[in-house]
């Protein structure tokens, strides 16, 4: 079996639809595998279905465009300006970039995510296996493709977006061989800027964006490609919208008014007037108004650099080298929070070597062929990270008042914990290197304040054993060495300071069997096991982190079954998973989560004309905090409800008694379909849906979204050198909401302070011209 471990190559697109669905994916084991050999859940995403699903209709990642690709992906609606990777199967899914993981997000990144580079993109759930790894714990992981440069003849394309509420984008992409070379190296270039607004008032989205690729292969024994990407980004997060919810809020519009001076704003129960002091009576408000201070702020610029070399010495052996660089540095502040943050140059170096080997041995009846990817991963990183956010405020505003005075800075319990050692992480001090004023709190720990310099080394093995010709196991193991150095960030205060210096192992193994009776069938079991790490700002470590910060559990019990029927034109898949992992608890053990779930789904495409897809999840959990002092927490423990009722204080920022809680925020049921059909004029429609079924929003079980549908339409034209798209979203203008963080991600803390409307109906429009 020869080997492989290139990235797709690109060809022309056509007027009509081209392969929507991908039939091969290395995203799983590192080299390539048809899907339906896979041993795991992969769910490759096409361009066709990234247009389709609307990933991308606002420049970077919305809720739920995912969603209609696979049900176990969301983008926490708080991370839509900021994450880099969906939820997947309850919390937040880990970034590979053409198969290096992208550590500084930590995983928010809390910049706009640049979809520019994007070619494809491989969804997979459950945690990365031996040969990627994985630094933090995931339910799962998206690989990003990058675009790839063009060999055969030179082609580009130039196009605009515009749609309701603002949004603009426009961008262009040209490549090609370059003339002399014997169509040896080939270039792409790529650029988009987006000056968008929003549904909701007051955010933003300015991006200037551009990618480069440079490709070289001089003949079958060797292959070098080199990714360039640049990115500036001026931005609001989206992190705080519209506040108190309610079930008058989401069944009937009606929000409490009400607000206390400025300065009595307050978290926690002392000085914390109660709400019925100054909350009103229910009143109808706009969905599009929201609790924002206009003064919040994102700066940001990204870089990355990424060299992939592929030697073919023979048949059987290759050797690959993959280096991959990436900078991040940013502002970004949401004083109505109370959230400060400034991460200074960070950036990480990695680089893996993999040696891939095949071979034969002896078996009981019949030779066992072998496919081996063996070699070292390493990674330097480096990172500065000054973090405020226990100062957590976001009912104690209303909508009615004059939004500059939504700033938590100028309440008097703010102030008393500037310069203050005795403030919950240290108190508050000044990020002394500006550009802006901005407070940071040297002692909060995880997602938290760092000035970290750590190495990973880690060596992995995996082989893929053909037992019979019809029985085959994946086995993988993978041991990463922590070497860290960790301290408070420059600006605290000498008897503040502490520090941390630690080497830590963290062992990984994964055992994939599969069987193929039929070369249509394949049945197959995978159970990963994997100690991972919990991180600070940055992807950094926070010095006062101990032991189990690096040996957070994270498996994953899957069986499944995989169906290539009708002449490979119609693709099935069901599977029974299980996976379990750990939140971090600061100064506290590590609470356990269960997840257990079937999901299952069917792809089909009899010809050119016609694609549909339909998929179905049904997963819960439960964290367990039975074993702990406390339960989970709450920025609010309350609906605001029972707070006016009771003459309970608004954000009181506590925790619920020890025991075991039901997941919240994640529906148990989800059901996702798309379809398209073209005709020969190259004029198409697309239809999509998403159905999700009720949740609560807190441990309390007080607010509860009920069932909700949103569907999408398409229609499109296609041509040798025009393509012209008009999507209508929300088509039947549902009005549906969104919590602000989906299953146990840790911005869930949140949900009983703030919730998202979801857009109306709303129109966006695409014109490219194709040279």
């Amino acid at each position: 079996m020869p080997l492989s471990s290139a990235l797709p190559e690109v060809t022309v697109s056509a007027s009509k639809l081209s392969e929507v669905f991908q039939t091969e994916s290395s995203s799983c084991y590192a080299t390539p595998m048809s899907i339906l050999d896979t041993p795991r859940v992969v769910s490759p995403i096409s361009q066709t279905l990234m247009k389709t699903a609307g990933i991308g209709s606002w420049g970077k990642l919305d809720p739920l465009s995912f969603t209609y690709v696979n049900p176990a992906a969301m983008v926490d609606p708080s991370q839509t300006g900021c994450a880099s990777s969906p939820d997947i199967r309850g919390t937040t899914g880990l970034t590979f970039i053409n198969g290096m993981e992208e550590t500084i997000n930590m995983p928010l990144q809390d910049v706009p995510w640049n979809l520019n580079m994007i070619e494809s993109i491989d969804l997979v759930e459950g945690p990365p296996g031996a040969v990627y790894g994985a630094t933090q714990p995931a339910n799962g992981y998206v690989n990003y493709i990058t675009k790839q440069p063009y060999f055969d003849s030179f082609r580009g394309n130039v196009w605009d977006t515009i749609g309701m509420y603002n949004q603009y984008m426009w961008g262009a992409d040209i490549g090609g061989p370059i003339q002399g070379t014997h169509n040896k190296v080939g270039y792409r270039f790529s650029y988009m800027g987006i000056e968008s607004g929003s549904y909701y008032d007051y955010i933003k989205d300015n991006q200037q964006n551009f990618y480069a690729a440079l490709g070289y292969k001089p003949n079958e024994k060797y292959q070098a490609d080199l990714y360039l990407d640049f990115g500036t980004y001026s931005y609001m997060l989206e992190d705080v919208l519209l506040n108190r919810p309610t079930e008058a809020l989401i069944q009937n519009g009606l929000y409490y008014p009400g607000f206390l001076p400025p300065s009595e704003v307050n978290t926690g129960t002392v000085a914390n007037p109660p709400a019925s002091s100054y909350l009103g009576i229910p009143m109808p408000i706009s969905r599009r108004a929201n609790v924002k201070y206009p003064g919040d702020l994102g700066r940001a610029q990204t870089a990355m650099a990424q060299w992939i070399q592929r030697f073919h010495v023979n048949d059987n052996l290759q050797i690959v080298n993959n280096t991959f660089f990436w900078y991040q540095s940013h502002v970004s502040s949401e004083d109505e929070f109370f959230f400060n943050e400034a991460w200074i140059g960070n950036y990480e170096i990695d680089n893996r070597s993999e040696l891939l080997w095949t071979f034969d041995t002896a078996g009981f009846k019949e030779s066992m062929h072998h496919f081996v990817d063996t070699g070292l991963d390493s990674r330097y990183q480096y990172v500065l990270a000054y973090d405020s956010f226990n100062f957590v405020v976001p009912n104690g505003w209303s909508v009615f008042e004059n939004p500059y005075q939504r700033n938590a800075i100028f309440s008097s319990n703010f102030q008393a914990l500037i310069n203050n050692p005795n403030g919950p992480g240290g108190g508050e001090w000044l990020v002394p290197t500006g550009p802006y004023p901005l407070y940071f709190e040297p002692l909060n720990g995880a997602t938290g304040s760092n000035l970290s310099r750590y190495w990973r080394i880690a060596p992995f093995f995996q082989d893929n054993i053909q037992l019979t010709k019809t029985l085959s196991i994946i086995l993988g193991t993978r041991m990463n060495l922590y070497i860290v150095s960790s301290e408070t960030p420059p600006g605290t205060p000498a008897f503040l300071f502490e520090s941390l210096y630690t080497s830590q192992i963290a062992p990984q193994l994964n055992i994939s069997p599969y069987w193929k009776p039929y070369p249509w069938v394949n049945f197959y079991f995978n159970f990963n096991w994997l100690q991972t790490t919990v991180v600070g700002g940055g992807g950094g470590y926070s010095p006062l982190f101990g032991p189990s910060a690096f040996h957070l559990l994270n498996e994953l019990e899957e069986l499944g079954v995989k169906f290539n029927l009708v002449d490979n034109h119609l693709f099935l898949s069901s599977n029974l998973f299980m996976e379990n992992t750990y939140l971090f608890n600061f100064g506290l053990p590590p609470t356990p989560v269960n997840i257990k779930g079937f999901e299952t789904s069917l792809q089909y495409q009899p010809s050119y004309h016609l694609w549909l897809k339909v998929n179905y999840l049904f997963m819960n959990g439960v964290e367990n905090w039975s074993k702990l002092p406390t339960g989970p927490p709450l920025a609010q423990t309350y609906s605001t409800t029972l707070a006016d009722l009771l003459g309970l204080p608004l954000d009181n920022s506590g925790t619920f008694p020890p025991g075991q809680y039901a997941l919240i925020a994640w529906p148990e049921n989800i059901v996702s379909a798309m379809a398209t059909y073209q005709f020969e004029n190259g004029l198409g429609v697309s239809l999509g849906t998403v159905v999700m079924s009720d949740m609560y929003l807190g441990y309390e079980h007080q607010v509860r979204i009920p069932t909700q549908f949103i569907p999408n339409a398409q229609i499109f034209y296609t041509s040798k050198n025009w393509e012209l798209r008009a999507a209508f979203y929300n088509f039947t203008n549902e009005h549906y909401w969104l919590p602000n963080g989906f299953g146990f991600t840790q911005v869930r803390t949140l949900n009983l302070d703030t919730i998202f409307p979801g857009w109306p109906f709303w129109v966006e429009g695409t014109l490219s011209y194709k040279f």
